[in-house]
């Protein structure tokens, strides 16, 4: 067995003395060269590089020594000595020895790209135990720093992405010297430098995610910078996938192309070697309780991801709230009457209830097929929570004198008979807002809630993960047309709540002056605007029940409104809704008899007048227009004619 060559890097000069007469002792190691800076070891990398032609073969091991190490201070030049040594010569193994380090810590420099991580204070036994496991191709990490589980799925993952990295690099070495491309040297040591560095960016921007979570800011910068940060982290898993699938295409052609120009007694001596070390460093790599996962990597990532594209959806529904919620659809919503201001505090509430409801519902354990029976009282709670949120519980308006409510003519639905019963507060009378609110559920629900679209598949897809179905296509939870279309239910829930949240506010409290003060847009304060807005919302429950909602219940679609940089849109998607379709009767019924007719006809009418108005332009270019050419040129001839015989009257 050959000797392990080893580099020191220390800037205690003591240290690499006190490491050097250790590594005499043991006949397998061998330290020859010690340097204090990163700069100097590279020196003496470059030196000593095969490709340079020198006589002294690269060392087997790097060693770096590291000052005390934290999340804040001291990591950059930790971590940037170990991304320039590994960007540098990726296939170099790098131990790092320091003081003891915390769970956290170690994933951060697991993922720079060290091979191992030996505390400074344990027994020189276990120090040279650590060194032959990294020179030897292996990975070592403290046994006590795994207790954390989610570190070590972490830590696994990259251990084995660099193990898999140093053991194909071993047993090529000779042949990547000799029968390699260069240019595949370099695609390849591309790519395993591209991966360290992704892996010290994602450890950095996972710790930046916590920090903005931990602080739990609601205002608008605190708000973006975490969108931006979940954006960054996305971006970084999703390059890290993909350089994965390269660098491994980038082997199996090696491999291939090297294949082909040996001999077949050498390339069967060759594999059975190859597969006799792959089996030896595959056992060393089961018995590591670290790298468990070693064979899940890409499951690995995308469980991360899983883990967090819900709270990604609700930042970038949080994030839009702080533009203008200016309504652009042309279809009055009950929510048009609040200040911006109000707009955007009702929709926040919605929003944080809504994570509350998950949250519930899981600790209930709801099963998925319950759902449907239970998504009425859902978002009857769901409602209930967000009016007691947004006014205050104990919420009480004192009312002016002689002032009179009546709930059956401030009805949004304009009653046959507006005269039922009435509310009579006198002077120096006064009521709690929220129970008059909460009277109004039967209403609410029957207007607005229970019409709010595919509810049932958002919270299947929210708390079960189950795919959502976009444009008849299966979509996972995660998936970029998962998370648009998921984004768009999740918007139009929070408008239609807030929609049903300010309803039975007009229904009863529509002139209160308090109301008007506190909550109303000041173009809308006014006796007038208010009926006015009223009315126009009474219409458009009548014309979207009798009108637009057949119309796209035979189309097959829903309306949604979404959230836009501008301000609230409309957009519309794709759903089957047969059964919808079979239940409609009376006017809406014929609605869609009278769509389907014209569908029918317009065809051939469209036919019929293309044909009838093409034999109008034949009779009227080619007979009509013809006859009154000749007509004309007959006339042209005869006034010629009559010039001429007087000319030749004259004459004679």
């Amino acid at each position: 067995m050959s000797n392990l060559q080893l580099l020191s890097i220390d800037n205690d000069p003591i240290f690499r003395l006190g490491l050097r007469v250790a590594c005499e002792q043991s006949p397998d190691l061998e330290v020859v060269a010690e340097v204090s800076t990163v700069s100097e070891a590279l020196q003496v990398l470059e030196a000593r590089s095969l490709d340079s032609g020198a006589a002294e073969k690269p060392p087997d091991l790097a060693i770096l020594g590291v000052e005390t190490l934290n999340l804040r201070s001291g990591q950059d030049s930790a971590l940037a000595a170990c991304g320039e040594l590994k960007s540098l010569y990726p296939n170099l193994p790098l131990l790092l020895l320091g003081e003891p380090l915390t769970p956290e810590l170690l994933a951060v420099i697991q993922a720079a790209g060290a091979n191992g991580y030996c505390p400074k204070g344990r027994d020189i036994s276990v120090t040279m135990e650590a060194i032959r496991a990294v020179g030897s191709g292996s990975t070592y990490w403290p046994a006590d720093a795994t207790a954390n589980s989610t570190i070590q799925l972490n830590s696994a993952v990259v251990a084995a992405i660099e193990n898999s990295a140093a053991i194909a690099a071993e047993e090529n070495l000779d042949d990547r010297i000799v029968d390699r491309p260069l240019r595949q040297n370099i695609l390849t040591d591309a790519f395993v430098s591209g991966l360290q560095e992704i892996d010290s960016a994602l450890a950095l921007v996972k710790a930046d995610l916590e920090e903005v979570k931990a602080a739990d800011a609601t205002d608008l910068p605190s708000i973006l910078d975490r969108v931006i940060v979940s954006g960054r982290r996305r971006e970084l898993l999703a390059a890290r996938w993909i350089v994965s699938q390269l660098l491994f295409e980038a082997r199996g052609r090696s491999g291939s192309a090297q294949g082909k120009k040996q001999q077949e007694g050498d390339r069967a001596s060759l594999n059975v070697k190859r597969r006799e070390k792959a089996e030896a460093k595959a056992e060393n790599l089961l018995n590591n309780s670290q790298l468990q996962v070693a064979k899940s990597q890409v499951a690995a990532e995308s469980l991360v991801v899983a883990n967090d594209w819900q709270g990604s959806l609700f930042d970038s529904a949080a994030a839009k709230l702080q533009f203008d919620l200016v309504n652009l659809t042309g279809v009055p919503l009950e929510i048009d009457i609040l200040r911006s201001a109000q707009k955007r505090e009702l929709m926040s509430s919605i929003l944080r209830k809504l994570e509350d409801l998950l949250e519930e519902l899981r600790f209930s354990q709801v099963q998925p097929t319950q759902l449907s029976e239970k998504m009425p009282a859902i978002l009857r709670d769901l409602w209930e929570a967000t009016i007691i949120d947004f006014f205050g519980k104990y919420y009480t308006l004192q009312t002016e004198e002689n002032l009179l409510l009546d709930n059956s003519q401030t009805s949004l639905k304009l009653s046959e008979n507006p005269a039922i019963t009435a509310a009579n507060l006198l002077n120096g009378s006064s009521v709690e807002m929220v129970p008059v609110l909460l009277a109004e559920e039967t209403a609410v629900a029957a207007e607005i809630l229970d019409k709010i679209p595919m509810t049932v598949d958002l919270f299947a897809h929210l708390l079960f993960e189950i795919p959502l179905t976009v444009d008849n296509l299966s979509c996972v939870a995660g998936s970029p047309q998962a998370m648009q279309r998921a984004e768009a239910l999740l918007e139009n829930l929070a408008i239609q709540i807030a929609s049903g949240v300010v309803q039975p506010l007009l229904n009863n409290f529509a002139n209160i002056e308090e109301i008007k003060q506190n909550f109303y847009d000041g173009k809308l304060i006014s006796t007038r605007e208010i009926e006015r807005f009223r009315n126009n919302l009474s219409w458009r429950y009548r014309w979207d029940n009798y009108f637009v909602e057949p119309k796209a219940i035979f189309e097959s679609r829903f309306w949604l409104f979404v959230l836009g940089d501008a301000g609230i849109k409309r957009i519309s998607i794709y759903a089957p809704r047969n059964r919808e379709l079979a239940q409609l009767s009376g006017l809406q019924l014929v609605l869609t008899l009278l769509l389907e007719a014209r569908d029918a006809i317009a065809p051939r009418v469209r036919a019929v007048i293309s044909l009838l108005g093409a034999a109008v332009v034949y009779v009227l270019t080619q007979v009509i227009g013809r006859g009154i050419g000749l007509i004309g040129r007959g006339i042209i001839q005869g006034i010629g004619n009559s010039l001429q015989d007087g000319k030749f009257g004259k004459n004679g």
